[in-house]
């Protein structure tokens, strides 16, 4: 870890160059009224970020496997084919890209503005302080999920409307939004789980049971041990994608993970970060009598459902990544949990973000840090 700190103030300042940028926002947004100027800050961010995942180059995870598909996608029927090991619609972006063009980096950008674009667009319509919600999106989720999963970037904003337009009962936006999930990445059926989480706000007893109950049916490992089993059986009757990828994430999963990742530190990191957040968000409940909007109640319901499910895949980072999309929903949670915040809270609370806003950074970039620093631009190709 002193290394990988040595290496990004050396080779890697650019990264804490977008981290500071988004906390100076953060406080900015706490110590003068950018209601009229807010929006325009938030675009900035956005077309900077976009910038920097689209011009990227051998920067990020994936980045092989998803430039291959892009250099050796013909352009006739046979790249269907791909489907099989990359999604349908991110297949057909390459697809559609590549009538145009066959460079690479502008595929990157399309891919990029779309990915960003959908965070861009759900925090402004809702996120009522969305410079603080760029700030945990950067720090949380976009270096480590953002930066070279192509598809994902795509399908965790779609994530964001599934659960938006869950709660407004439209059955055909949610349709739409669950459909473009599903087109970029498989695992986004889990969305669905979206229809059996309840409207009205947990209670802060039930919050504890459900976390509690989770954390010893996981300690175990019993739902990861489960799907292994429930794979093997399914595979004796059927060789579809999904059953393949429940036999190969349960028979190889300490393969996949990165030697610099210890799973019992990165939980541990974890349980205590997402603690400090529901104590937050518990803490605001209690100072405005319990009186919430309701979508602000259904957001946070959605964010525990999102732990829960990290705490019952213990043992498997990489079913635990599922939980994400429950967890993104958070980048719109604090947002608009801070409105209903006092300015001496929100303060206290920035102090402990500038801290867990660079941690969490750094455990960002543990996982392959030799695939994020330095950042090397197209230009410099």
């Amino acid at each position: 870890m002193v290394e990988l700190i040595f290496n990004l103030f050396s080779d890697g300042k650019i990264y804490l160059f977008f981290y500071l940028w988004f906390f100076i926002l953060a406080v900015l947004e706490v110590c003068t009224d950018l209601r009229p100027y807010r929006n325009v800050l938030l675009f900035t961010s956005f077309i900077f970020l976009s910038f920097f995942t689209g011009l990227r180059w051998e920067t990020g995870t994936d980045w092989e496997s998803y430039k291959v598909l892009f250099d050796t996608l013909e352009l006739n029927w046979t790249f269907l084919l791909n489907v099989y090991s990359f999604d349908l619609g991110y297949v057909l972006l390459n697809a559609f890209v590549k009538m145009f063009t066959n460079n690479y980096t502008l595929f990157l950008l399309v891919d990029s503005f779309i990915g960003v674009g959908i965070v861009f667009w759900f925090l402004k319509k809702h996120s009522s302080n969305p410079n603080i919600s760029f700030f945990l999106f950067y720090n949380a989720f976009f270096v480590a999920q953002f930066m070279g999963s192509n598809r994902r970037m795509i399908s965790l904003g779609a994530g964001l409307f599934v659960f938006y337009f869950v709660h407004e009962k439209k059955y055909k936006k949610y349709a739409i939004w669950q459909t473009i999930g599903f087109l970029f990445h498989r695992t986004s059926i889990m969305l669905i789980l979206a229809w059996f989480i309840p409207r009205k706000r947990f209670t802060t007893k039930q919050i504890l049971i459900i976390l509690m109950v989770c954390l010893f049916i996981g300690i175990p490992q019993l739902p990861f041990k489960f799907v292994g089993f429930l794979g093997d059986v399914l595979s004796a009757f059927s060789s579809n994608p999904f059953v393949e990828k429940m036999l190969f994430y349960s028979e190889n999963n300490e393969n996949v993970i990165p030697e610099n990742t210890n799973p019992v530190i990165l939980m541990t990191l974890s349980v205590i970060k997402r603690s400090v957040f529901i104590l937050f968000y518990l803490y605001v409940i209690k100072k405005n009598k319990g009186i919430l909007d309701s979508l602000s109640d259904y957001f946070l319901n959605v964010y525990i459902v999102g732990f829960a499910l990290y705490l019952l895949f213990n043992g498997s980072p990489i079913f635990q990544m599922i939980s994400t999309y429950f967890t993104f929903i958070e980048i719109a949670l604090i947002g608009r949990f801070w409105s209903y915040t006092d300015v001496r809270t929100k303060f206290i609370f920035l102090g402990i973000l500038l801290f867990y806003g660079f941690f969490q950074l750094l455990s960002s970039l543990n996982a392959y840090p030799e695939l994020y620093i330095p950042y090397k631009l197209y230009a410099s190709q």
